[in-house]
């Protein structure tokens, strides 16, 4: 590639040979002249005369040795790249999510309702439940002063019972949801506590469902239902 520095014509000149050769001063030069300082030399080239004497060619500062020019990153490259961080973010939260998980949240305070006597606790602590049976327990009117107070839930999981517990109250006349505990283990009852809906003074009648939970997985393994009485008095 032809290139050079001069201050004159930048009209290439050809030689006998018809190719562009030679460096140096433009018209009006002198062939003796120092070359021209780098830091002021426009990038561009620059032909001398035909016949003039070629100078040391000085590259401009502008200029980027070949082996100095990176290979630039296609698309396909940056592509790649996004792909195997959001890999690397997904193979992050499971593996949060695996060994952080720990056992459900749980209702219920320990041991057996309040109010039985001593004989009462002891024939239940002996009592077995049968493999595969499930006991369940409520108290069959549930009474609140408002609908945000506390009212005598009863609700216990016996300590012969094999499974984890897990209760919800649902009207009947339109299928609402009116209140849902944690998972309860056996021995461990709810004796007190609010709806979870507010209510309007009234009589509602209910459907309070049990269901039964493996201990270790946690999976419902069966239910039963009992009727309730739901009664708010003002």
């Amino acid at each position: 590639m032809a290139s050079g520095y001069g201050n004159g014509d930048m009209r290439p000149q050809q030689g006998p040979s018809g190719r562009v050769r030679g460096y140096g001063m433009g018209r009006g030069g002198a062939l003796g002249a120092a070359p021209p300082d780098p830091a002021q030399v426009s990038p561009y080239v620059r032909l001398a005369p035909d016949g003039a004497q070629a100078r040391a060619y000085v590259p401009p500062a502008t200029s980027i040795p070949q082996h100095a020019l990176r290979r630039r990153r296609g698309p396909g490259f940056w592509a790649a790249v996004i792909f195997a961080l959001l890999c690397l973010i997904l193979a992050g939260t499971l593996a949060f999510m695996l060994f952080s998980a720990g056992p459900s949240k749980r209702s219920g305070e320990s041991g057996q309702l309040e109010g039985k006597t001593e004989a009462e606790v002891q024939a239940e602590l002996d009592r077995t439940v049968a493999e595969g049976m499930f006991n369940i327990s409520i108290a069959s009117v549930i009474q609140f002063d408002t609908g945000t107070s506390e009212g005598e839930m009863r609700i216990e999981n016996v300590p012969g019972n094999p499974y984890l517990m897990q209760v919800s109250i649902t009207r009947d006349d339109t299928k609402e949801q009116i209140y849902a505990t944690d998972l309860i283990e056996p021995d461990h009852h709810i004796q007190r506590d609010a709806l979870d809906v507010d209510l309007e003074p009234g009589t509602y009648e209910c459907t309070a469902t049990f269901a039964a939970c493996d201990p270790e997985t946690e999976e419902q393994v069966g239910q039963a239902a009992a009727k309730v009485v739901v009664q708010v008095l003002g």
